[in-house]
C-alpha cells in the first residue's frame, strides 16, 4: 500500500529541516557564492559578486528565491538570524520535495515495494544528506528535475489523458534547464525518444511554446537584475564551449564519472545502483542516465555535483537490484544488509555534515558577532569561506584573494591568479602587496594593492609563513582558532582556520 503523502511528505520535512540546521560545514563555494551572495547583495546593497556575474553568464533565477526570503526577512526584522536560518529552511523544503518525488516516481514505474526500499535509500543517502539542503543550484535543479519526471510520460502514450502531464513536466523541466542549462542534456534525450516513438507536432509545438514562454520570462528576470537585456545562457556557452575555460578550474579523465563520481555520489550503493542500471537498460530512464554521463565525460572540466540529478534515479535503480537479489532467508537477510548499510553511511554523513571543514563557516560567525573587527583580511585560496550572506556586516571592510580566470588572449597554462602568486611565494607577497610591516596600525594602504586589516584570517598550513612575513611584528597576536578539518587534499587548507589580531 502506497504510503499516506501528507504524513510521509511532513516527517520528510522535519528531517530535512533538521539536516538543514545542522548543516554547518563548507563543500564547494557555488553554495554561498553563486546564490546567497548575488541575493544578499540584490537586498541589503553590499557584498560581492564574482566575475561570473559581471560577465553575465548566469541567470538571477536561482538568486531570485533567497533575494525574497531575505526581503521577507527584512520585513519580519529577523536581523542575522532570518538571514542565515532563512536559507535553510526553504532549501530544506526542496530537499524534503525531491525525497517525496523520488519515492512517488519509483512508486508510478515499479510498485509499492520498490518505492519502500528507493526511500530507505534516500534518507540514508550520505550525499543527499550532505547536498541536497544546500543552497546549490544543482541541489533545486535536482528537485526539478524529478518531479518532472513523476509527470513524464515515461511508459504511458502520449494521448489525450497524460498530455496535461506532459505539459507539466515541460514546465518543470524548462525551469530546470533555466537553473542549469546542461540539464538540457537529460531532456533532450527524454524528448528525442519519444518522439521517435510517438511522432506527433502537438508534441514539438508545445515544446517549443513551453520553452519560449520560460526562456521569455526568465529574460525578464535577468534584465531587471543587470539592468538590461542580457543572455547569460549564450555567454555561458562562450565560456565552457567555445573558448573552454572551465578548464581553469580543474580538469577530469574521461573515466572520472565513472570511477569517481558515481561511487561519491552512492557509496555503499554503488554496486547495486549499477546492477540495478544493467537490470533497467531496456528504460528510457536508464538509458538517459547512461546518455548524460557520457556526455558529461566529455567535458574537460567534471565536478560529482553535476550528476546530481540522476542521483534519484540511480536510487531507484539500487531498489530494484536489491529486490532481484536471490539470497538466502531473505526477506530478513536483505533487511540486515540494508541496516548495515545505513549504520555506515550515518556517521559518514554526520562526520561530513558536522565536523569537516566546519572552520570556515566558524569563522565567519565569529566575524559576526565580535565588535572588535573593523576590517578582516582572508590569506585563502579564493572562496573558501562565505562572506556577507554569513558574516551580514555593512560596517567592516573586507577583502580575499581572488582567483579570477583567463580572458583575451591569454595562454591558460601559464596564467596565475592573485591566490596562485600569493601561494607561490606568501612572504614575497606579502612583502610586496602590502605597507611595511611597520605601517600595520595605519588604515591607508598607499600605493598598495592591500591593507593591514584589523583581522587577518588564514589557515594553520600558512602560520610559519605570515609570521615569517611579520618578521616578529607585535601588532598582530593570534586571538581566535577553530577547528576546520582533520585531513584535507589540498595542502593550502590544512590544519585549524586561525585568526590574528592587532591587540
Amino acid at each position: 500500500m502506497l504510503l499516506s503523502s501528507v504524513p510521509l511528505f511532513l516527517e520528510l520535512l522535519a528531517f530535512r529541516i533538521v539536516n538543514a540546521l545542522i548543516t554547518t560545514t563548507y563543500f564547494q563555494p557555488d553554495e554561498f557564492w553563486q546564490s546567497l551572495e548575488p541575493a544578499h547583495l540584490a537586498v541589503f546593497r553590499y557584498g560581492y559578486l564574482t566575475w561570473e556575474w559581471r560577465s553575465a553568464l548566469r541567470s538571477f533565477a536561482h538568486p531570485l528565491i533567497f533575494t525574497v526570503i531575505y526581503q521577507v526577512s527584512e520585513w519580519l526584522d529577523l536581523g542575522a538570524a532570518g538571514v542565515i536560518y532563512g536559507p535553510k529552511v526553504v532549501q530544506a523544503v526542496f530537499a524534503a520535495l525531491s525525497d517525496y518525488a523520488t519515492y512517488k516516481l519509483a512508486n508510478r514505474l515499479y510498485g509499492d515495494r520498490i518505492a519502500r526500499i528507493t526511500l530507505f535509500c534516500t534518507i540514508t543517502s550520505v550525499f543527499n544528506f550532505f547536498v541536497s539542503v544546500r543552497t546549490f543550484s544543482n541541489s533545486l535543479e535536482s528537485t526539478i528535475c524529478v518531479c518532472a519526471l513523476n509527470f513524464w510520460p515515461l511508459k504511458e502514450s502520449a494521448g489525450p489523458n497524460v498530455m496535461r502531464r506532459y505539459f507539466f513536466a515541460l514546465v518543470l523541466a524548462a525551469i530546470a534547464c533555466v537553473l542549469r542549462p546542461t540539464n538540457v542534456l537529460i531532456w533532450m534525450y527524454l524528448g528525442a525518444v519519444l518522439i521517435y516513438k510517438q511522432p506527433s507536432a502537438r508534441l514539438i509545438v508545445i515544446a517549443v511554446l513551453v520553452g519560449t514562454s520560460i526562456l521569455g520570462f526568465n529574460a525578464k528576470i535577468d534584465a531587471y537584475f543587470y539592468g538590461g537585456p542580457v543572455f547569460p545562457l549564450l555567454n555561458f556557452l562562450k565560456f565552457n564551449v567555445v573558448e573552454s575555460l572551465s578548464s581553469f578550474y580543474g580538469v577530469n579523465g574521461k573515466l572520472y564519472y565513472l570511477i569517481e563520481a558515481l561511487p561519491q555520489l552512492l557509496i555503499l550503493f554503488t554496486p547495486f545502483a549499477l546492477h540495478g542500471l544493467y537490470l533497467c537498460r531496456s528504460t528510457v530512464l536508464a538509458q538517459a542516465c547512461v546518455f548524460v554521463i557520457v556526455a558529461y565525460s566529455l567535458i574537460a572540466h567534471k565536478e560529482v555535483r553535476f550528476i546530481f540529478p540522476l542521483l534519484s534515479a540511480f536510487h531507484i535503480f539500487t531498489a530494484v537490484s536489491i529486490e532481484s537479489l536471490r539470497i538466502p532467508y531473505k526477506p530478513r537477510a536483505k533487511t540486515a544488509a540494508l541496516v548495515l548499510i545505513a549504520v555506515i553511511h550515518i556517521p559518514f554523513a554526520l562526520y561530513i555534515t558536522m565536523v569537516h571543514q566546519r572552520g570556515v563557516v566558524d569563522v565567519t560567525t565569529y566575524i559576526r558577532e565580535n565588535p572588535s573587527v573593523t576590517s578582516v583580511g582572508f590569506l585563502m585560496p579564493c572562496h573558501s569561506t562565505p562572506w556577507m550572506s554569513h558574516m551580514h556586516r555593512r560596517d567592516i571592510d573586507a577583502w580575499f584573494l581572488t582567483c579570477e580566470p583567463p580572458r583575451g588572449n591569454v595562454e591558460l597554462e601559464t596564467y596565475m591568479d592573485e591566490a596562485d602568486i600569493f601561494y607561490a611565494d606568501p612572504v614575497e607577497f606579502i612583502r610586496t602587496n602590502f605597507p611595511p610591516v611597520t605601517q600595520i596600525r595605519s588604515k591607508y594602504k598607499g600605493a598598495h594593492p592591500k591593507y593591514w586589516p584589523s583581522h587577518l584570517v588564514f589557515f594553520e598550513a600558512l602560520k610559519e609563513k605570515v609570521d615569517e612575513a611579520l618578521g616578529g611584528s607585535e601588532d598582530y597576536l593570534e586571538c581566535a582558532r577553530f577547528f576546520n578539518s582533520h585531513f584535507h587534499e589540498d595542502y593550502r587548507r590544512r590544519g585549524d582556520v586561525v585568526v590574528y589580531c592587532r591587540p
